[in-house]
């Protein structure tokens, strides 16, 4: 019985580790869509309205 019950035990550390990388990997997949994403949409912007940016993100975007 004690076999196992280790088992069981490594199984559960297995799966809640297995859950815990997958959602770190999908956090830091999304934080880098919205990175890209926020660059394509700025340069669209940037190319629809330039004179709004120009004035409304003057100061702001060098740094």
């Amino acid at each position: 019985m004690g076999r196992r019950g280790v088992q069981q035990q490594r199984r559960r550390f297995v799966v809640r580790l297995v859950l815990v990388v997958v959602l770190w990997f999908l956090l830091v997949v999304v934080r880098g869509w919205l990175v890209v994403w926020r660059r394509v949409v700025l340069r669209g912007r940037r190319r629809l309205r330039r004179r709004q940016l120009s004035r409304g993100l003057g100061g702001t975007e060098g740094g």
